[in-house]
């Protein structure tokens, strides 16, 4: 009855997970992460190669295995490729279910499972295709697994499966998760005070699975593109400002970050002889997400999702603690749950008016939304009134639920398709350019059947004129850095958050 009842409940979260995220495949165009992915992927179905190219020239990055992995699966619609990252969304919040059964209960499990699935940065992960979401999930169960396995004092065989699994994670995406992976599991064992547990840990197992995996792939692409190429393959050159990094790890955690605050003085108390030593794990993944964004060299914003099923965890071990916390401390957990509620409405709300506002129009479906949205924030304020902090939770549980089906069957379709019938327009112009590392107006036009020329931003026209389809987020800055090299000018421009343009360009002439 036990094993019945447990395999209810992880088909539960199972089912939970996919009815969350399947809304988004009612998206049938590429959006613009997942374009050049999706494009990439089709070009090696056309002509299988170790190096994926992309309009005809040779990507790098720490993410050259993942359109070559998915390019071998039986599949080529970007429907059927996002369902694969909605599958493995639903694999990491079975593992979150799993870890917090086998150390705690099924009531921690179901309440961490659906508080991660539920996270602003779980969604915008797995409900599309992108680079980061196979590597990142493959890190969080790699360390699941290895902290379940450490704590529970399991077969130490169990530790080659998340060798394996880090392993993977490495040389699919670079790097930043075995950061994650190596300084997690250090971190794990100081915390737990027991230095002398490497020995039990298959440690030289650990460093020969991953080390031989990394070796392999590097020596694979030396051989296939040479030694420059293979030098990168798990590098990323990107530019964060402190601040912006700390955003990106802000609202990957939201709406349940500051739930963090009050469960984690709650989880530091003397719950049991073993409670403090089994939250060690998520508190340890928890912060080194942290880290990660903060201080990696060669960030990758996707990758603020490590952190995030840990936060989960530790949210959830409060909620099904019934949201205990000493006395002294009663008003910073009425503080974070309203602050939580408030956040989410708001959010919700811009969401669904900027745009309405911006173009001074409101469809039925957005006025139906808001309708709503303002029942719902009437029932969280008298909930709020009454303190009933797990029937909030429950609420904002409800409304991203909600929000992310009307995003996915309202939202995502109309802000997809503008970008594409644009493309589709301009791809037709003689001769076409693209900015190397344009790589979103890249997929986007070998989507819609364009053949641009690669080039860099260095570039300047001699003899012809030219035309340059670009994304900017600032098309005069753009236009006047153009215009200290040569003359141009804008043919048509598309915008929608970021702006899609042509430009026509021509050297400069002497008069002689």
């Amino acid at each position: 009855m036990g094993f019945f009842r447990s395999l209810m409940i992880i088909l539960g979260v199972f089912f939970s997970c996919l009815a969350l995220l399947v809304p988004f495949l009612a998206v049938d165009v590429p959006l613009a992460g997942e374009a050049w992915l999706f494009q990439t992927i089709g070009e090696l179905h056309r002509e299988f190669r170790l190096v994926p190219t992309l309009n005809g020239v040779p990507l790098d990055g720490p993410n050259v295995l993942m359109p070559v992995i998915f390019s071998l699966l039986p599949f080529s619609d970007v429907l059927s490729l996002r369902l694969t990252d909605i599958l493995l969304g639903c694999l990491v919040a079975m593992g979150v279910f799993s870890f917090c059964t086998s150390l705690w209960d099924s009531r921690s499990g179901i309440l961490a499972s659906l508080i991660t699935i539920t996270s602003w940065g779980f969604i915008a992960s797995h409900a599309t295709l992108n680079p980061t979401a196979l590597p990142a999930s493959l890190a969080i169960l790699a360390f699941l697994l290895f902290a379940q396995v450490y704590i529970k004092e399991y077969n130490s065989w169990w530790y080659v499966l998340s060798y394996l699994l880090a392993g993977t994670a490495v040389i699919v995406g670079g790097w930043i998760p075995l950061g994650f992976f190596a300084f997690g599991v250090v971190l794990l064992m100081l915390f737990d005070l027991s230095p002398k547990r490497i020995l039990t840990i298959r440690a030289a197992s650990g460093v020969l699975i991953i080390g031989g995996m990394i070796l392999a792939a590097f020596a694979a692409y030396w051989i296939a593109a040479g030694w420059s190429y293979a030098g990168y393959i798990f590098t990323f050159d990107s530019e964060h400002g402190l601040v912006e990094r700390l955003w990106i790890w802000m609202k990957y955690h939201l709406p349940w970050l500051f739930l963090v605050i009050p469960a984690w003085a709650y989880g530091g108390r003397p719950q049991g002889p073993n409670s403090w030593r089994s939250l060690l794990a998520p508190k340890t993944g928890f912060g080194m997400g942290l880290m990660i964004v903060l201080f990696s060299p060669n960030l990758q914003e996707g990758y603020a999702l490590l952190g995030v099923p840990f936060g989960g965890i530790i949210v959830g071990y409060w909620a099904a603690g019934r949201l205990l916390i000493p006395e002294r401390l009663q008003a910073l957990r009425t503080a974070a749950v309203i602050t939580t509620g408030a956040l989410l409405t708001v959010a919700v709300f811009l969401y669904l008016s900027i745009e309405s506002i911006r173009e001074l129009s409101l469809s039925p479906a957005q006025a139906f939304a808001l309708i709503a949205l303002l029942a719902a924030s009437a029932i969280f304020l008298w909930l709020a009134r009454k303190r009933k902090s797990q029937a909030v939770i429950g609420l904002c549980m409800v409304l991203m639920f909600c929000f992310s089906w009307y995003a996915a069957a309202v939202m995502l379709p109309a802000r997809a398709s503008g970008p594409v019938g644009y493309v589709r327009q301009i791809s037709t112009a003689v001769p076409l350019l693209v900015y190397q590392d344009d790589l979103v107006m890249r997929g986007y036009l070998g989507y819609t059947g364009g053949r641009p020329s690669v080039v860099s931003k260095e570039v300047v026209p001699i003899g012809d004129a030219a035309y340059l389809a670009v994304r900017t987020q600032d098309l005069d800055a753009e236009l006047d850095r153009l215009s200290r090299r040569m003359q141009a000018e804008v043919v048509s421009s598309f915008d929608r958050r970021e702006t899609y343009a042509l430009i026509r360009i021509s050297p400069f002439f002497t008069g002689k």
